[in-house]
């Protein structure tokens, strides 16, 4: 794990930056709080002094082909709070688990796009799990907690972040790629366009949420929309009950070929996904694994075999 001087400057920075918006009002009656996921140049610059590393955007499972151009996102080392609230994650809760993954992102991650309010929740889902590596892999530099894969009955091999493959774009899907609107646009025959994205961690959100407060207040929900959100709403900003619910009945207008077309770009883009480790074998020929950590999900973050490092 990193060292404890540098742990501490981390989470002073980190308390920092978490000054509630009445302590900014006090200091200066005019001043205009931030929004949450608002970072100015001088953070990002600090950061950087203090222990963050820069993810390059082509390293994503995405490519960076879904983000606008000059997005940056940096990464800093994991402290003891946070570790200490991973410990408690209960890894048959899938729920708690996106949550805590959501945690340490918001956390260890900052996301900044040049002129425009950016926020770790724009974060495409499918990169997220790679960053979460990459914070493991930020906090632990020295190796002393290996992640390890089995992959036959007497063979483990410890796991990287580059490793996993997460996503390959098929051509027959990339053809429909706007590299000016950063996602998929879908022009129909009869002149309709619908703007179809890879889901972002803002939007699974709030879906997420609405689901359940749905659900608590015993209302109907819209379930075939469901399938269809994550990929059709574009932007987390503004998004609330009432704007979702437009977006719902603006579903209705959809006739038999967007519903069809739509319907197969979801499947091609959810065939696509198939999260695996992919390595080498003594033989030297490449092969696949079952992402399926030894020690499970909480071994990200946790030292595997703990009582090796007491004396």
């Amino acid at each position: 794990m990193i060292e404890n001087d540098q742990e501490k400057k981390i989470k002073e920075y980190v308390e920092s930056q978490e000054t509630t918006t009445s302590n900014i009002l006090e200091a200066n009656p005019i001043a205009k709080p931030k929004l949450p996921w608002e970072k100015s140049e001088e953070q990002i610059s600090l950061a950087n002094q203090i222990g963050w590393q820069k993810i390059p955007i082509k390293d994503l499972p995405t490519q960076g082909y879904f983000y606008p151009d000059g997005t940056e996102i940096v990464i800093r080392a994991a402290v003891g709070a946070e570790i200490r609230h991973w410990s408690s994650l209960n890894e048959d809760d899938l729920s708690a688990l996106d949550d805590m993954l959501n945690y340490i992102l918001e956390r260890c991650c900052t996301f900044k796009v040049p002129g425009k309010l950016s926020s770790w929740k724009d974060i495409k889902e499918i990169d997220r799990f790679y960053l979460i590596l990459a914070i493991r892999e930020y906090t632990f530099i020295k190796g002393e907690n290996k992640l390890q894969v089995k992959v036959s009955e007497s063979n483990k091999i410890d796991v990287r972040k580059e490793m996993i493959d997460y996503i390959n774009f098929d051509n027959k899907l990339m053809k429909y790629y706007d590299t000016q609107k950063k996602c998929f646009n879908l022009r129909f025959k009869s002149g309709k366009e619908i703007q179809v994205d890879i889901p972002n961690i803002g939007v699974v959100q709030f879906i997420k949420q609405y689901i359940q407060r749905k659900q608590q207040m015993q209302q109907p929900i819209d379930t075939d929309f469901v399938n269809f959100a994550p990929f059709i709403i574009r932007d987390w900003r503004g998004l609330n009950d009432t704007s979702y619910e437009k977006y719902v009945l603006d579903s209705n207008s959809w006739g038999i070929t967007e519903i069809s077309v739509l319907s197969e770009i979801r499947q091609m883009f959810i065939d696509t996904v198939n999260p695996v480790i992919k390595y080498t074998d003594d033989g030297g020929m490449e092969r696949t694994a079952p992402l399926n950590f030894q020690g499970g999900i909480k071994s990200i973050l946790l030292i595997s075999d703990a009582l090796e490092q007491l004396e």
